[in-house]
C-alpha cells in the first residue's frame, strides 16, 4: 500500500511526454510566435498506414533519446505509457524481449506477433513464435502496439501485434550521420553509427551497432553486433524498398540462484559452463503503390535464416557443476542446436469510396508462409568452460538424441471493413481464414522405434470479430471518443509442446490448439486547452483462453496436455497531461512539463481444470487459482520536462506479486523452481543535454533505489533455479548528429 501511496504522490508532479516523430507547432497570433512540442504517443482513431484501427486499441510508441534508456534496450522504459504490459526483467541485457499482456505467458513474448518494419521477426510465426532476436532500439523511431482486438490484421495471437519501425533516413540532406556512445556499469559498452540520406528519388539508411557488458552476475557477460542497411526509390505514385539486417549475439547464462540468496548475494551463478548464441539474418523486399487518392496497395516478401545454439550444464540446482572424481574433469555439456529458414509474404490492399455523406474503408490481404526448423538436441557436448558446440557420438553413433525437422505451411486471408454511419458511429466487422499444415519427423529417443515418419497435421481456422466506435465529441480542441470491440483468437499447439522435454515427459496425443476469445470496451481522447493537452485511454478487458497448455503428474510421470481455461479480466488506463511554458510563459524558447500515469488491474484465473484424477479433489485440483506470472497490478508513473535543450525524466514502476506455478505454490521448493515471487518497485531517472543540433549528452541511473528482485523461475534453461533482476546501473550516453 506505502508503494502505490507513493505513486500516487508522484502523479501530483507529473503528464505526457513528447517525441521527434510526432511535433506539435502552437503559434500565438498576437506575436507570430510558433513554439514545436514533441509528442511521445499517439492513439489513431481510424485508419492508420493502411490498417483500420478504429474501435480497436492501438497506440504509436516515438522513441526520443534523452527520454528512454535506448542503451540496453530498456522494455521497461519503452513500455511506459502502454497500460497492462508485463515486463518480464529477467535477463538485463536486452538481447531478447519477454513481454505479455493480461495474464497470457511472457516467455520471448510468442503471445505477440513480433515484427521490424512490417514483417515478422519470429523463426515460426505459427508454430515456433518465440522471438531470439530484438532490434535495437537505438535505430528504431517508432513502435506501434495493436493489441488483442488487432489479431485479425496480423494472424491469430491472442496478444496482438508489435512493430518496430527503423528510421527511413535522417535527413533530406545527401548524407548524414549520427553516432552514439555509452558506457555503464557492469563494464556496459554501447556504440551506435548510422548514416543516411536523400538523393533525388533514393534515400538509404544503414548502421553499424554494438554492446557488451560484463554482467550485473557472476558468469553474466554477453556481446552482441548488428548490421543494418535499406535502400528505397520514390516511384510517381508508391515507393519500393530492399533491406537486410544481420544480428548476432553470444550471452553467457549464470543460471538461476536459491531464494535465500536473494537479498544477500543476488549475484552468485552456480553455472559458469552455460552459453547461448544467436546468429539472424533477414532479407526483405517492400513497396506501396497509390493507384489514386482512394485506392493503394502495400506489399512485402522476407526471408530469413537464422540460428540458435545454446551449449551448458542444465541439471537441478541442487546438482553443482563440479568436476567428476571419475571423470577427473567436469561432466560433459548438453549441446542444443537450430537451424530456421522463413519465408513470407503479405499483401494489403485499402480502397475508400464515398456511400452516403461518409467515407467508408475496405482492407483485403493475404499472407503466406513456409517455415523449416532443423532441430540438434541433446548433443554430449565436450567438459570445456568456453563456447564451444563440438559433440560426441553416443553409444549408437549418433551425434544428437534427437534430430528433427519441422516444418510449417501457412495461407491466409482477412478483411475488415469500417462502415461509417452518420458523423459519429462506425462499426467495423472483419474475417480471417487460414489454412495451417505442420510437418514433424525424424529421430528422437522419445519415439518407440527412434524413428518419426513424416506425421503431419491440417487445420482450416475461420475467425470473426467486430470493433464499433462512437464520437461522443469532435472539435478542433477536443476529441473524444467510446470503442468496443470483441475477436476470435486461436493458437497452435507449438512444437516445442509436441516434444517432451525429457525421457520420462509424456506428450497427450489428443492435445488440443487453444481458442479463445478477446473483447474491451473503452474510451480515449485528447482534451487541449491553452495550458497543454490531456491525453487519456481508459478500458475494461474481458479475455478467454480455452486449453491452455501445461504439465501436472500422472503415475509419477510428467503428463503435458491441455491443463485448463483461463479467464482473465481487468481495466488498463493511461492519462497524461502536458503543460506548454509553464514556467517561462513569455519565452520564444519551447518548455514542457508533462506528468503521465499507466495502470492495470488485472484477474486472471483458472475456471476449469482438466485432470480427471483430481478434478474433484479441491487440496489438488487449480481451478479458482490465479495463472503463472500475471501480477494483479501493475502501475507507471512518471515527469518529463524539456526547456532549452535540458531534459529531466523520473519514471516509478510497480508490479505486484507473481505465482510461478499453476498450483499457486507460495514457498520455494527444494530447487528454487516453483514459488511465489514479491511484488516490486523501480525507479529511473536521467538528465539529459542538447548542446546544440548536433551534440548530446545524457546521464542516466536504472533501479535508483537499488531494489532486489525477481521477476522469473527457471526449470531448464538458462539455468534451474530464481533468475534475479538487475540493480542500480548508472550510465551516461554522448550523441553526435552531422
Amino acid at each position: 500500500m506505502t508503494r502505490i501511496l507513493f505513486s500516487i504522490a508522484i502523479l501530483g508532479l507529473s503528464t505526457p511526454l513528447f517525441s521527434q516523430d510526432s511535433i506539435l507547432k502552437i503559434s500565438t497570433q498576437s506575436d507570430v510566435l510558433v513554439r514545436t512540442y514533441q509528442i511521445m504517443k499517439q492513439l489513431p482513431d481510424s485508419t492508420y498506414n493502411m490498417k483500420i484501427v478504429s474501435g480497436k486499441k492501438m497506440e504509436i510508441i516515438s522513441l526520443n533519446a534523452l527520454q528512454l534508456d535506448l542503451s540496453t534496450n530498456n522494455y521497461r522504459q519503452l513500455f511506459k505509457r502502454t497500460p497492462g504490459i508485463y515486463v518480464s526483467e529477467h535477463d538485463a541485457s536486452g538481447l531478447q524481449t519477454s513481454i505479455s499482456t493480461r495474464g497470457l505467458s511472457a516467455n520471448r513474448s510468442w503471445e505477440f506477433n513480433m515484427r521490424q518494419n512490417g514483417y515478422d521477426i519470429a523463426a515460426d510465426p505459427s508454430g515456433y513464435p518465440e522471438s531470439y532476436y530484438t532490434p535495437t532500439l537505438d535505430a528504431v523511431s517508432k513502435v506501434e502496439v495493436h493489441r488483442g482486438s488487432s489479431a485479425l490484421q496480423y494472424g491469430t495471437q491472442f496478444g496482438g501485434m508489435i512493430n518496430y519501425q527503423f528510421k527511413d533516413k535522417l535527413t533530406d540532406q545527401p548524407f548524414s550521420l549520427e553516432n552514439s556512445q555509452t558506457i555503464g556499469s557492469f563494464g556496459l559498452f554501447n556504440s551506435f553509427t548510422a548514416i543516411g540520406g536523400n538523393v533525388k528519388k533514393w534515400s538509404y539508411y544503414g548502421f553499424v551497432h554494438h554492446r557488451n557488458a560484463d554482467g550485473f552476475r557472476q558468469n553474466s557477460q554477453y556481446s552482441t553486433s548488428n548490421y543494418f542497411g535499406k535502400v528505397s526509390y520514390q516511384l510517381k505514385k508508391g515507393k519500393v524498398s530492399a533491406e537486410y539486417s544481420n544480428s548476432g549475439y553470444v550471452s553467457q547464462q549464470a543460471g538461476g540462484i536459491f531464494d535465500t540468496l536473494l537479498h544477500s548475494n543476488p549475484d552468485t551463478s552456480f553455472r559458469a559452463r552455460n552459453w547461448f548464441q544467436v546468429k539472424w539474418n533477414t532479407l526483405s523486399i517492400q513497396g506501396d503503390y497509390s493507384f489514386n487518392e482512394h485506392s493503394k496497395i502495400q506489399f512485402y516478401t522476407a526471408f530469413t535464416f537464422s540460428d540458435r545454439n545454446s551449449v551448458g550444464f542444465t541439471k537441478s540446482l541442487t546438482v553443482m557443476d563440479t568436476i567428476n572424481s571419475n571423470l577427473g574433469s567436469y561432466n560433459p555439456r548438453q549441446v542444443d542446436i537450430d537451424h530456421y529458414l522463413t519465408q513470407s509474404s503479405e499483401v494489403r490492399y485499402l480502397k475508400q469510396y464515398k456511400l452516403g455523406q461518409q467515407l467508408q474503408t475496405w482492407t483485403l490481404g493475404a499472407r503466406f508462409c513456409n517455415s523449416e526448423i532443423q532441430r540438434l538436441q541433446q548433443g554430449i557436448g565436450n567438459t570445456s568452460s568456453n563456447l564451444d558446440l563440438s559433440v560426441t557420438p553416443d553409444n549408437s553413433g549418433y551425434l544428437f538424441q534427437k534430430d528433427l525437422v519441422l516444418g510449417t505451411q501457412n495461407v491466409a486471408l482477412f478483411s475488415e471493413h469500417l462502415f461509417k454511419v452518420g458523423k459519429r458511429l462506425s462499426f467495423t466487422p472483419g474475417f480471417r481464414s487460414e489454412y495451417l499444415i505442420n510437418q514433424l519427423s525424424g529421430r528422437s529417443n522419445n519415439f518407440t522405434s527412434g524413428i518419426m515418419e513424416i506425421q503431419e497435421k491440417k487445420r482450416f481456422i475461420l475467425l470473426g470479430g467486430l470493433s464499433t466506435q462512437f464520437q461522443l465529441y469532435e472539435k478542433q480542441r477536443m476529441k473524444w471518443s467510446l470503442y468496443a470491440n470483441a475477436t476470435q483468437n486461436y493458437r497452435p499447439v507449438m512444437y516445442s509442446e509436441l516434444l517432451p522435454s525429457s525421457t520420462t515427459e509424456v506428450v497427450d496425443q489428443a492435445m488440443e490448439d487453444v481458442t479463445g476469445f478477446t473483447s474491451e470496451i473503452g474510451t480515449k481522447g485528447v482534451f487541449m486547452d491553452r495550458k497543454g493537452p490531456i491525453t487519456f485511454d481508459i478500458n475494461t478487458f474481458y479475455l478467454r483462453y480455452n486449453g491452455k497448455i501445461g504439465t501436472y503428474l500422472v503415475n509419477n510421470a510428467p503428463f503435458k496436455t491441455n491443463i485448463g481455461d483461463v479467464v482473465s479480466k481487468g481495466m488498463e488506463a493511461y492519462v497524461e497531461w502536458s503543460f506548454f511554458n509553464p514556467f517561462f510563459k513569455n519565452s520564444t524558447t519551447s518548455e514542457l512539463f508533462s506528468v503521465y500515469v499507466s495502470g492495470t488491474i488485472q484477474d486472471a484465473t483458472y475456471v476449469t481444470w482438466n485432470n480427471p484424477q483430481i478434478a474433484q479433489d479441491p487440496t489438488h485440483s487449480i481451478e479458482g487459482k490465479k495463472v503463472e506470472y500475471a501480477p494483479s497490478q501493475i502501475l507507471r508513473a512518471g515527469i518529463n520536462y524539456d526547456y532549452k535543450g535540458f531534459s529531466f525524466n523520473y519514471q516509478y514502476s510497480y508490479t505486484g506479486s507473481v505465482f510461478t506455478d499453476a498450483v499457486n505454490t507460495v514457498l520455494a521448493n527444494a530447487t528454487a523452481a516453483v514459488g511465489q515471487l514479491s511484488a516490486y518497485d523501480i525507479h529511473d531517472v536521467s538528465v539529459g543535454y542538447k548542446l546544440n543540433k548536433n551534440y548530446q549528452v545524457k546521464i542516466g541511473a536504472n533501479n535508483l533505489l537499488n531494489e532486489t528482485y525477481a521477476t522469473r523461475r527457471s526449470g531448464g534453461y538458462p539455468g534451474p533455479g530464481l533468475l534475479p533482476s538487475q540493480g542500480r546501473s548508472i550510465y551516461g550516453t554522448m550523441i553526435i548528429k552531422l
